[in-house]
């Protein structure tokens, strides 16, 4: 931690359980079971966080308030990190899982502390959490070491994607991630079964495990197909250990996951079926701020579509009641929005765009529609354009960390564009007319 911290991370004591003491404002309780921080009265304090290891850089806290439901929320934590802890109220609890926690500590905020704080007040607000009313949680990540400064980074470009510290994008994909899916549904609606085809692009084949609980509990039939780009006998081996019938192709590395989809489509492999399913192994890094928002994006859109049998069940149905819908990807990654402009949709990809529009002989005037990070469901018939453009593996450049401007990018833009008529989904949305959906006829 820098020298303006508001305290050194040696400071932080393996304080022993209790209750606060008569006239004490807080303390600190712990059990094999949960370790709990204790406040008796209003006040400003300085909290310190030490969790275990852990990829994603979140931890779980259960807040409590006297007379008030218990709350959940998911805080950001580096391996210490400091956080300011206003609150006007009495008896509250901040609770996490002993297994999560090293150590924490609580003590007043001083004068001492208030130069470090007021510093970067501006810049650590766009991180605080609201923990209920008149409690505020807010992460010093300005005044920390270069780990905490990254992970503001990450934070930040978070929510240039709607992605806030506190916004319901991030804390309830973050309760999918620690928390797995919600019960399912206690009645299925019946549907007929159109032909189904997902498929899973996989550069990065140690992300498998996430596809495969996923995928084991759509409790549909459906055809997979893996596209990698390293031949891996025992990954194969496992995958027909629980999908005999599943197509494992190796292509080059070339147009990132859209080049293979494109050469799937090429060769007619995605012809048999009525709707396909396409994902893939997202990392916008092997580490730091990248990393995370890839991380926070591939589980965000998967969640979105096939993190459960009923989230299946609710797109297949939205296809069957609309015929005119053509693709459907998770709103939360739909462009524009609230967060990315016209400008952004189009990113350096427009001449490229039009010229394959042109190609296809389609036109447009408007800005791109479509699904950031190409992850959706989508009517097979769609494609039909795309598949007459003929474009070969090796149309798409070698890879070289492109973040904009090649031919996968333009593509991502078209793949909604020629659709016309998208639809977005999320896994934690409502909709009360569900179960009364027609069937597919």
């Amino acid at each position: 931690m820098s020298p303006d911290a508001p305290h050194t991370r040696a400071a932080l004591s393996d304080l022993p359980p209790r209750q606060p003491r008569k006239g004490e404002a807080y303390a600190i309780e712990r059990n094999d079971i949960r370790s709990e921080i204790i406040l008796d009265a209003p006040g400003r304090f300085i909290v310190e966080l030490a969790p275990t290891d852990r990829r994603m850089p979140f931890l779980r806290v259960n807040v409590r308030v006297r007379r008030r439901p218990e709350k959940v929320f998911y805080v950001p934590v580096t391996q210490r990190t400091s956080y300011v802890l206003e609150s006007s109220e009495e008896g509250l609890v901040l609770q996490f899982d002993s297994r999560d926690i090293v150590a924490s500590s609580i003590r007043p905020l001083k004068i001492s502390d208030l130069v470090a704080v007021l510093r970067h007040r501006r810049r650590q607000k766009r991180f605080e959490l609201p923990l209920g009313p008149g409690v505020v949680l807010r992460p010093l990540l300005y005044i920390g070491g270069p780990e905490e400064r990254e992970l503001a980074t990450a934070l930040g470009s978070l929510a240039g994607w709607g992605f806030g510290v506190a916004s319901d994008n991030l804390q309830k994909t973050l309760s999918r991630h620690f928390d797995g899916r919600p019960a399912q549904a206690s009645e299925r609606r019946p549907t007929a079964e159109p032909k189904i085809a997902v498929v899973v692009h996989l550069h990065y084949i140690d992300l498998w495990p996430e596809f495969e609980a996923l995928l084991e509990a759509i409790d549909r039939p459906f055809h997979l197909i893996l596209t990698l780009t390293q031949p891996d006998k025992a990954f194969a081996e496992r995958v027909r250990a629980r999908s005999k019938d599943a197509e494992i192709i190796v292509y080059d590395n070339r147009g990132r996951d859209i080049g293979p989809f494109m050469q799937l489509l090429r060769e007619g492999r995605l012809d048999p079926f009525d709707l396909i399913c396409k994902l893939h192994g997202k990392k916008s890094g092997l580490s730091g701020p990248r990393m995370i928002l890839g991380d926070i994006w591939r589980q965000a859109c998967a969640f979105d579509l096939i993190g459960s049998r009923d989230v299946v069940d609710r797109i297949i149905a939205k296809f069957g009641r609309s015929p005119d819908t053509l693709m459907v990807g998770s709103s939360r990654f739909r462009l524009p929005n609230a967060w990315k402009d016209d400008e952004a949709a189009w990113g350096e990809n427009k001449a490229m765009i039009l010229n394959l529009l042109e190609a296809m002989g389609l036109a447009s005037g408007s800005p791109p529609n479509f699904f950031a990070g190409t992850m959706f469901w989508v009517r097979r018939g769609a494609l039909e354009p795309l598949k007459q453009l003929d474009l070969p593996l090796t149309s798409f450049p070698n890879e070289a960390g492109q973040q904009d401007g090649t031919l996968q990018h333009a593509l991502e833009r078209v793949l909604g564009m020629i659709c016309g008529n998208i639809s977005g989904v999320a896994w934690d949305e409502v909709e009360p007319d569900a179960r009364e959906a027609d069937p597919i006829e």
